[in-house]
Order: structure tokens, then sequence, then C-alpha cells
């Protein structure tokens, strides 16, 4: 009589399985178009949310100058004047007769210009009368700071051509900025 043979199961440990590594060119694919879609929704976002922030800055920047100009004017008792020579720069002159040139959006780059963009309504309270052609609304066209602390009242309005803001000058020289936001002048 033959003798049957067992036969052995070997433990899982031991069985071979062949495994690969990689990815296959469909999942490669795939994760290729998913950033794609990604970027093609998220670069124009990004694009718009960094000129806001740039024409933004920029009407900090200019409230900053001003606020410097009048601790200026404070500490050496002297009468400072700014003015806008075009619509990209403006300049301040020193009671001694020097003159320092500022350029818009100086450390923000960009496209910003004094003025207004779209339909703008309404003005800051510092405002003189309806918003001007240059975006320079100062009595005698001159921000003047004087050696007190007292100012010229008036406001600068600046644009990247969609977004519009507005530094206000008080007749005591405190500075305001402010967005047209849904048809109205809201301080920032």
């Amino acid at each position: 009589m033959p003798v049957k043979q067992k036969r052995l199961i070997m433990p899982n440990a031991q069985i071979r399985i062949r495994k690969t590594k990689g990815f296959t060119m469909i999942e490669l694919m795939v994760v290729v178009a998913i950033i794609g879609i990604l970027m093609v929704i998220a670069v124009p976002n990004f694009a718009r949310m960094q000129s806001q922030a740039r024409v933004r800055a920029g009407a900090q920047e200019i409230a900053q100058d001003f606020r410097q100009t009048r601790e200026r004017a404070l500490g050496l008792s002297g009468r400072f004047t700014i003015t806008s020579p075009d619509n990209r720069h403006y300049q301040v002159l020193h009671p001694d007769g020097q003159t320092r040139l500022y350029r818009l959006g100086q450390a923000t780059g960009g496209n910003v210009s004094f003025g207004k963009s779209g339909v703008v309504v309404g003005t800051p309270p510092e405002a003189n009368g309806p918003i001007p052609g240059n975006g320079w609304d100062f009595n005698l066209g001159s921000l003047i700071m004087e050696s007190r602390g007292a100012s010229s009242k008036g406001v600068a309005y600046i644009t990247d051509n969609r977004e519009n803001y507005a530094i206000g000058v008080n007749p005591l020289g405190k500075v305001q900025v402010y967005q047209f936001i849904n048809g109205v002048w809201t301080t920032k």
C-alpha cells in the first residue's frame, strides 16, 4: 500500500508574495490633475488678495508718513508742507527748505495711484468737497502740519483701480484711514 504523504502548510510569514513598489501611471496622472485644478482655483484668488494687500499697505504707509511729519513739526517747532506733484508721488517740504520726495506705494509696489476708481459716492468726514480728479483734497493743494500739532483739513484718496482708500487728516492733525466698502467709507 502506498504511503500518503502529509502536506505541510507553511506559516503566513514564509509565504512569498510579490510586492510592488511605487505608483502606477494612472495614480500619478490623477494626482497631477487634482493639483492642476487646485492651482486654477487658488492662483487668481491669491493674486487678488495680493493686490488688495498692496493698496491697503500703501494707505497705511501714507498715513504713517503723515503722522511722522506731524511729530517732526511738533518736535522741531516748525511748519511742514506736504504736496502731491503728480498721481504717483508726494513730497514733504521741511522748515529749513529741504524737500523729500516719496513714491506712492514705495514699500508695497503695485499699481497704486492718487485718485479713485469706479463709482465712489460720499466722502470721509475730513473732506473739503467732492473727490477731486487728482485724489488730493487739501486746501490750496497742500497738507500743512503746524508747529503746535494743528494741520489743514483734507483727504488723500488712493486706488489700485479696484479698491479705494482715503487718508483723512482733521484740523487737530489726527490721521485716519478709510476704505470704500459697499457704498460707504469705513475706518480701517
